[in-house]
This record gives structure tokens, C-alpha cells and sequence, in this order.
């Protein structure tokens, strides 16, 4: 089986490359699967998902790894033995910025809380990992989400080193792990090492903002959902366009919202209060008021049409 390159290992800024095809056949859906020498695409792996971009003119629409091989799936039918090809690099900027913002949010759970990571998800808009503690509070997590952006704004070198043993790892590596193969270590600064095979940034500094937006019980661990970089201030600007609007509504200021709410509920639960003790109020007046006309009038039906309107009437609110 024919090998593939991986440039995005060596050249993470890669986004335009030449490339040969090595073999290709169509896929089920009408698709064309594609092996080349080298490629800067990124395969899913690792709980990071694959780059997209083109081969040519067609849409690269999956990445993956078949043993030595990197395949390709192309909304295509055929291409030429020689290719050029281009990496979207929103989406690997996008995705620099998680895995990175991971790495030193997990470092930053085990300095403070001592909990390991068991589990990394990047999703299209939120990522999360999985802790093997419970009961993480509020104040705790203050701290860990405060060490996590001063490692941002130190602004440390993110290296790879690669290594042929596990003997060759260092101590202060922060997952234990058996493996065959060569072995790649991403460093940042002297804060956390890790092995890993996504992209991350060069510095950590390119992490931009990291923040924790919810925790939630996950077996008997914790799941933290997270975002970093572009999508925290997309979260924010999200959030802040809300409040704003909610703010707006209620006439007061975004940060006074919270007050306002309990004031309008306060007022909601007074004014609910007189209203079902005038009800009770009417409703006994009424009653008394049906049972004075009933003993004037002596016909039988009277008194059912009059029972049958106040039972229309003594209907709860």
C-alpha cells in the first residue's frame, strides 16, 4: 500500500500545495476517493475533524486514514495524475485554535482540580472534554479558566518533537499511553506536554480567549463544553446581543437585568395575589347575590338558570 506525506505535521500554515495522485476509485455516493503523495489536508483524528478545501476545482468533502494512506473524498468524477490543491484555512485556523485552547484547558483542570481529561470533542460550534471528577465548583472553575488565559497571554512557543519509544517520553508528559510507532509531543512552553497528531498554533498566544460556558454530569465524570479564539467572541457577541435586546425590553441596563427580573417578578406575584383574593372576594358576593334572588322567586326554573350562570361565573382564573 502506497504511503502519503503528511505536510500539515512539518508545515501547519500550509494551505496551497502540488501533490500527485496516486490511485483513485469512485466512491458509492457518487464520489471520488483520492490518494495522493503528499497532502496538507488533516484526516479526522484524535477528536479533531478533517480539513476541507479543494483538489482542483472539487470540493474536498472528507479526510481520513486507510493505514499508511490519507484518503480524500471529492465531489468529483475524475482529476488529472498531477494536482494543485488548497486547505480552507478558516476552518484549520478554527480548528488550531481549539485543539491548542484544549491542551492548556486540560492542563490547567489537572493543576487545579487534579483532574485528568478522558475525552476530547471538537464539534462545528462548541468542543468539550471530559474530566473523571464530579462536583467542580463555580469558584474552581474561576481559577482553572484564569490560569488557562495567563498561559494565553504569556504568549508561549507550541513545539512538536517526535520520539521512536515511550522510554524516550518525558516525565512531566501529562497522559500515560502505550503506542508503537513514532510518537509526536506537542510542548507549550514549560506548562503542558502531550501527545497528540491534530494541528495546533505556533504560539499560544493564537489561542485567543478561553472560556467554559457549562458542566454537566457525564457517567461518573464531568463533561466541560468550551470554546476558544474567534468562537468565544462570536459566544460573546451572541450573548451580548441577547442581553442587549432583553435589556432594551425591560428598559434598564444589560447588566441590571438580573434585578429588573426579580423586581417584574416580585411585582407579578403581589399583583397575582390581590387579584385571586378580589376573585374569592366576587365570587362569595355573587354567590350570596344568586341565593337572595332564588329564595324571591319560587319557579324551579329560574333557579337552574340562575345556578347555571353562576357556576359559568365561579370558574377559576
Amino acid at each position: 500500500m502506497p504511503s502519503t506525506t503528511r505536510l500539515y505535521h512539518e508545515h501547519p500554515t500550509l494551505t496551497e500545495f502540488e501533490a500527485r495522485v496516486l490511485r483513485s476509485e469512485p466512491g458509492d455516493d457518487g464520489s471520488l476517493h483520492v490518494v495522493l503523495d503528499q497532502t496538507a489536508f488533516y484526516p479526522t483524528g484524535g477528536g479533531q475533524p478533517h480539513d476541507i478545501g479543494y483538489l482542483q476545482d472539487a470540493p474536498v468533502l472528507d479526510v481520513w486514514e486507510n493505514g499508511e494512506e490519507v484518503v480524500h473524498r471529492i465531489d468529483g468524477t475524475e482529476l488529472p495524475e498531477a494536482v494543485s490543491a488548497r486547505v480552507d484555512w478558516d476552518r484549520r485556523v478554527d480548528h488550531r485554535q481549539q485543539h491548542t485552547g484544549q491542551h492548556i484547558l486540560s492542563r490547567a483542570f489537572e493543576l487545579v482540580l487534579k483532574a485528568s481529561t478522558i475525552g476530547f470533542h471538537l464539534g462545528s460550534e462548541k468542543c468539550t472534554i471530559d474530566l473523571d471528577q464530579l462536583d467542580l465548583s463555580p469558584q474552581k472553575i474561576i481559577e482553572v479558566e484564569d490560569l488557562a488565559n495567563r498561559i494565553v497571554t504569556e504568549d508561549h512557543e507550541v513545539r512538536q518533537s517526535w520520539h521512536k519509544d515511550v522510554s524516550e517520553l518525558p516525565e512531566s508528559i501529562r497522559k500515560s499511553f502505550e503506542a508503537e510507532g513514532d510518537i509526536r509531543l506537542i510542548s507549550i512552553g514549560e506548562f503542558d506536554v502531550n501527545p497528540c497528531c491534530g494541528t495546533h498554533c505556533e504560539r499560544s498566544g493564537q489561542v485567543g480567549l478561553i472560556k467554559v460556558l457549562k458542566l454537566e454530569k457525564n457517567k461518573n465524570g464531568t463533561r466541560v463544553e468550551f470554546v476558544c479564539g474567534r468562537r468565544a467572541l462570536q459566544d460573546y457577541r451572541a450573548r451580548h446581543e441577547e442581553l442587549g435586546s432583553v435589556a432594551r425590553d425591560l428598559t434598564t441596563d444589560a447588566l441590571d437585568v438580573r434585578n429588573r427580573v426579580e423586581a417584574l417578578r416580585s411585582e407579578h406575584k403581589e399583583t397575582r395575589s390581590r387579584l385571586e383574593k378580589a376573585d374569592k372576594e366576587l365570587r362569595q358576593l355573587l354567590t350570596q347575590a344568586w341565593a337572595e334572588e332564588a329564595r324571591k322567586e319560587s319557579s324551579s326554573m329560574l333557579v337552574k338558570e340562575l345556578d347555571a350562570s353562576r357556576q359559568s361565573w365561579m370558574s377559576p382564573l
